[in-house]
């Protein structure tokens, strides 16, 4: 094997990392149906189609997980807690509690569920963002102004860069 060895056959068998990009609007039919937007399947390419779906801990949005970012997520998670400690378990059972898992059929949707829909505010005109590794799904109404004033945009992300250089 060389002086790489397996660790260099496991990595060149690695999928490529998914980076979804863009905001795109969508309609939900009265299913509680939607489209995955075509941009996000072509990145995943040909795999499985298989997302994990949760509320975001910080805002009003639903958050859809590629399977292979949910279980870098998960891990993320434990690697970060105690689970001996009684709150640390609770803490982790929480985040894991309230997923959905979900494919898509074959006309390439997929179903939101109705309690889902009421915990986000989410309608039938709904805002897709491509948000990396993951894609955030937000009810039109939260997602059609700014999330941050450009000045402070400006001024936010000035810091956080000038603050990781030092």
């Amino acid at each position: 094997m060389g002086k790489c060895g397996e660790l260099c056959v496991l990595l060149s068998h690695q999928a490529p990392k998914m980076h979804f990009l863009g905001k795109i609007e969508a309609r939900m039919d009265a299913k509680g149906r939607l489209f995955l937007p075509a941009e996000f399947r072509r990145q995943m390419g040909g795999a499985e189609l298989r997302f994990v779906m949760r509320r975001d801990i910080h805002q009003p949005c639903l958050v859809i997980y590629p399977a292979e970012a949910w279980d870098a997520q998960v891990s993320e998670l434990r690697s970060h807690l105690n689970l001996w400690d009684a709150s640390q378990a609770m803490l982790f059972r929480q985040f894991l509690a309230d997923v959905f898992e979900c494919t898509l059929d074959a006309n390439g949707r997929f179903i939101v569920p109705k309690r889902y829909q009421e915990l986000c505010g989410v309608e039938r005109r709904v805002v897709f963002l491509g948000m990396d590794d993951r894609i955030e799904l937000w009810a039109a109404q939260y997602a059609e102004k700014p999330f941050v004033n450009p000045e402070e945009f400006g001024a936010a992300v000035q810091t956080v860069m000038t603050s990781s250089q030092q």
